[in-house]
């Protein structure tokens, strides 16, 4: 009896699962962007044909309710900053070449150095064509306004278009950061004109991410991304995708996209900082490709794409699956959430605590 009743409760996940991933897929088309160039008043989902004075742009997307337009895929900063200047300069270059438009970063990562780098190869000549992001772990008002000075001196820019709190990692850490004044900087920053659009990350707990919005709520603060981890396995553990994006979506915040790849481990083996005790079996390309997985984010109601690309042959290959257009049916996103089943949980997604 005890067998059947959890056969039957599993049953009913998988069915209200199902369901909800179909709900969430139909909210994706109202975050394309129209291209004028296929006629008035049709979407041509990934296919728009916008451009700015370098040429043709990656598909756009909104960025929220009441955000900017963005490219699908961002460049992710961790990777610039860990490379060679080299190679820094030349992913920065090979994406802008590509038609992103979107650089995520933080002082973090490196040490500063990534940020300096956007600061020597980005900003100077391509700031006019680039939505730059920067974070911050500052648990006070005080630091998290020093920290954007810091950053906006790095990148040589006199604001960003987007400041997020960075990595919330349990309800007890946003009641700390917002009674210490976190939010009061960055509304702040955004007055002073520093900061154009502000936000939170996160990826150790999705409770971190609802006891956010429920600050922001009775505050009456408005953000406008929410950056968290999405890909097929986070569904069966720890799910941001079934308790978060529903949530940003009803409130108008654009979701950004990272560790789409589990920060490495969809390739097999321990990278990472935590659970490198043990390996795990490769999801690409034994049971998924990239394409694969790229598809059901973007199929998603998920503006941007962060990606932590290592090298310009992974920027064109990122590129040319973002230039597709993505629109998985249901059981096209269920069969990739059950293909990862046996391999999804604690030791795949390692950076959820």
């Amino acid at each position: 009896m005890k067998h059947e009743n959890e056969n039957a409760a599993n049953l009913h996940t998988g069915l209200k699962r199902r369901e909800f991933m179909a709900m969430l897929a139909g909210c994706t088309v109202g975050l394309m962007v129209p291209s004028l160039s296929h006629g008035e008043g049709k979407i041509a989902a990934a296919t728009s044909s916008r451009s700015d004075r370098l040429g043709k742009l990656l598909p756009l997307r909104k960025l929220g309710s009441s955000g900017p337009v963005v490219t699908n895929l961002g460049v992710g900063g961790a990777h610039v900053g860990s490379a060679s200047e080299k190679v820094a300069q030349a992913i920065i270059e090979k994406a802008l070449e590509e038609g992103v438009r979107f650089f995520d970063n933080a002082p973090f990562y490196s040490g500063g150095k990534a940020e300096e780098r956007y600061g020597k190869f980005l900003t100077p000549k391509y700031r006019d064509v680039s939505f730059i992001m920067t974070k911050t772990l500052a648990t006070n008002r005080k630091d998290a306004l020093k920290d954007l000075d810091a950053s906006l001196s790095r990148m040589k820019t006199d604001y960003v278009d987007l400041w997020q709190v960075h990595a919330l990692g349990s309800p007890r850490d946003v009641e700390e950061r917002v009674q210490n004044g976190v939010l009061d900087a960055f509304l702040e920053a955004q007055k002073m004109g520093k900061a154009r659009h502000i936000g939170f990350t996160g990826h150790e707990s999705y409770k971190a991410h609802l006891k956010m919005l429920e600050e922001l709520q009775k505050r009456g603060v408005k953000m406008v991304t929410s950056q968290m981890p999405v890909n097929p396995a986070d569904p069966h553990y720890e799910s941001f995708v079934t308790h978060v994006v529903p949530k940003c979506v009803k409130a108008g915040i654009g979701v950004l996209a990272m560790k789409t790849l589990a920060d490495g481990r969809f390739f097999g083996g321990n990278k990472g900082w935590r659970r490198t005790n043990v390996s795990v079996k490769p999801i690409i390309p034994a049971i998924l490709s990239v394409e694969d997985v790229f598809g059901f984010v973007w199929s998603l109601p998920i503006t941007t794409l962060v990606s932590g690309m290592e090298s310009v042959q992974q920027v064109s290959q990122n590129a040319a699956i973002a230039r597709k257009t993505w629109n998985l049916n249901q059981a096209e996103h269920q069969k990739r959430i059950d293909a990862v089943a046996p391999i999804a949980g604690p030791d795949l997604e390692f950076y959820k605590s």
